[in-house]
């Protein structure tokens, strides 16, 4: 078993950082010092700022002790032998190897603290030192004699690291609100970003909703100084290199590598607990913990009155089969005073509805634990979305098909695709993303804004950011993947999680001190999974069948096999009914809804609520919108030109 909490266990930090270079002169540390208040919230248990010897790097800090709750681990952290300094937000699971090789090549700890590790690694193997680590990060480290910050974030984008070039320096922060609050920083609204939003219910990176604000992307580090800013990719996920396995085999070694995954995001020095749905992810997760932990698991879930989204009966079978500790939260629909804190956190719109779900799921646990596990990322790693059910003929086939037409020739008609209605156009729609081009079901949303839609609503303000997103994307998974189900899964790791399920769980978890560990993005246990073949992952028109059968060992397959649910909401019901006042006062005020187009909105409003359209996605994007520029103007968020 692991204890809950454990002696000798590393210092980590998971908290805010922010920070401020300029080569060409001082920084204005109370700039920095206020961002890094602002933050406050990912930080509780202890706030510092550091400036360099010559006053051209600041950095900042907040910590929310989970490890070794001493002072040893507050940052920013100095090594006095390099002159090297590090703010650091993040958990290294293989801190203790790491640690022993340092010390046995003579490097001399100060501290029982993985940010002294990642210090020692980086005087040791410079920017190299990223490939070593195990885990969830975002860093900057200031380079005394080189006079240049080194900026790293981790493989699946666990942890968040915002940038902004500004006269000759660089800003960054954990969180895009305080950043975008820098006197230095321009707050005029990206118009790509925004088509992007209405694309896709969330701003990808590296854009951000401001023009002057930017993501580093995971996977990537950044070093700035005086040639400028440069970026590169560290990691590569890649599926054409495949492993030969029998069934029986794969299923013990998939075990085997969910269960370290668990394992290692066990170690905490204060409680922790699960966030619990009742799907075969989380359950899983819950399922392992309860064989790893010596004492009850903390479980965690949501409930509704509709009972076509509440999960909350399969929870509890879940709880009861492990004796969890469980607790259960019920989300109403009185979510007025929420959207705007929610927002707030995010610092740009955010329309994933399941957020509702996570703010109030994480915000119930953060009053019992400081650290959660969750379910994220299962159905990244083995194909867990209805898209993925393809016919067993069409798996076959496999990269056969794209000998006879190549997927790339089908993107540019998509937007045609998504507009038309005819019966024969849903046909050959249904052929070309279903049978022929699987993979363009990752890269399409055929919810929200189609092309056709989002043309009308942005008026002269639209661009071909889109499809440009989409092309360089497919591009990638054609160069990485041979096959439709690995460049979707590709697809995936690469845009949804990172993007939006993984930002939706850092926010809204520690918007209230609560730090989330996913173990399903573990980058040893995805890169097993991206080996595995085809036929491991998609079986019988069943999605992340190895993992069901994993699934099988631990629960009953009445709760395996069910109709995939997650933590969402009852948005249409909700829209229609409670909410529709909140609705219309967003919606009918031009100046919350600029610089969309009014008569679009007004008409989409008009429809939905008449009911001879089903616009519930789109009201929802258009309210989250509505609800940033309305808590913005604090900021007052620049508007484009037409």
């Amino acid at each position: 078993s692991v204890p809950q909490a454990r002696a000798g266990a590393p210092s980590s930090p998971m908290c805010g950082i922010a920070g401020a270079v300029s080569l060409l002169g001082h920084v204005d540390g109370e700039a920095v010092r206020r961002m890094v208040s602002q933050q406050r919230h990912r930080g509780p248990d202890h706030e510092d700022v550091w400036t360099s010897p010559a006053g051209r790097c600041v950095l900042g800090y907040d910590r929310l002790s989970i490890i070794d709750l001493s002072a040893a681990g507050n940052q920013p952290m100095h090594d006095p032998a390099t002159g090297n300094t590090i703010v650091y937000n993040g958990e290294i699971y293989n801190f203790r190897e790491l640690r022993e090789q340092c010390r046995r090549d003579g490097y001399h700890f100060r501290s029982n603290s993985d940010t002294e590790v990642i210090l020692a690694l980086y005087g040791k193997h410079g920017h190299a030192c990223v490939a070593k680590l195990r885990g969830m990060f975002a860093f900057a480290i200031w380079d005394e004699r080189r006079q240049q910050l080194f900026m790293a974030r981790d493989r699946s984008g666990e942890k968040p690291l915002n940038y902004a070039l500004s006269d000759g320096q660089l800003l960054f922060a954990s969180e895009i609100a305080p950043l975008a609050a820098h006197p230095d920083v321009s707050g005029e609204i990206d118009v790509e970003a925004l088509e992007l939003y209405l694309e896709l219910q969330h701003v990808p990176a590296p854009w951000s909703i401001y023009r002057s604000v930017r993501k580093l992307p995971p996977g990537h580090l950044a070093v700035f100084d005086r040639s400028g800013l440069r970026m590169e990719r560290y990691w590569q996920l890649d599926y054409r290199t495949k492993q030969a396995m029998t069934d029986a085999d794969a299923l013990d070694a998939l075990e085997e590598h969910v269960r370290d995954a668990v394992r290692v995001r066990l170690v905490a020095d204060v409680p922790v607990g699960a966030t619990l749905s009742g799907g075969v992810d989380s359950s899983l997760v819950v399922a392992m913990m309860a064989g790893l932990m010596d004492q009850p698991v903390k479980t965690f879930t949501v409930s509704f009155a509709d009972e076509a989204f509440d999960e909350s009966p399969f929870a509890r079978e879940i709880a009861d089969r492990y004796g969890t500790d469980h607790h259960v939260v019920t989300v109403e629909s009185d979510v007025q005073e929420l959207l705007p804190q929610m927002l707030r956190h995010y610092g740009e719109p955010y329309g994933d509805k399941a957020a509702v779900a996570a703010f109030r799921v994480s915000r119930m646990a953060g009053e019992h634990v400081k650290v959660a596990l969750n379910g994220d990322g299962g159905d990244e790693l083995l194909g867990g979305y209805q898209r993925y059910a393809i016919p067993s003929w069409r798996l076959a086939a496999g990269a056969l098909i794209d000998r006879w037409r190549d997927p790339r020739s089908a993107l540019g008609r998509l937007g045609e695709m998504q507009a038309a209605s005819s019966l024969w156009a849903r046909g050959k729609r249904r052929l070309t993303t279903r049978y022929l081009h699987p993979e363009l079901q990752s890269i399409a949303s055929w919810l929200y804004w189609g092309d056709r839609a989002r043309e009308r609503l942005l008026g002269g303000l639209g661009s071909d950011v889109v499809q440009r997103w989409r092309s360089d994307w497919l591009a990638g998974a054609m160069e990485h993947a041979d096959h439709p189900v690995d460049r979707m899964l590709w697809i995936d790791n690469h845009t949804y999680l990172p993007d939006d399920g993984l930002v939706k769980m850092d926010i809204a978890a520690m918007h209230c001190s609560l730090e989330p560990r996913t173990p399903f993005v573990d980058h040893e246990l995805v890169e097993f999974c991206s080996r595995l073949p085809v036929a491991m992952k998609v079986r019988h028109q069943t999605g992340k069948y190895l993992l069901k059968r994993l699934a099988e060992r631990y629960m009953p397959e009445h709760l395996v096999y069910r109709p995939k649910q997650g933590f969402s909401i009852p948005v249409d019901s909700w829209l229609r009914g409670p909410l529709l006042p909140y609705v219309r006062d967003h919606l009918l005020d031009g100046d919350l809804v600029a610089p969309l187009d009014p008569q679009t909105v007004s008409r989409t409003l008009d429809e939905f609520i008449q009911g001879r359209n089903h616009h519930a996605y789109r009201i929802w994007l258009l309210l989250i919108f509505t609800v940033w520029r309305e808590i913005s103007r604090e900021r007052a968020p620049v508007l484009p030109r037409w």
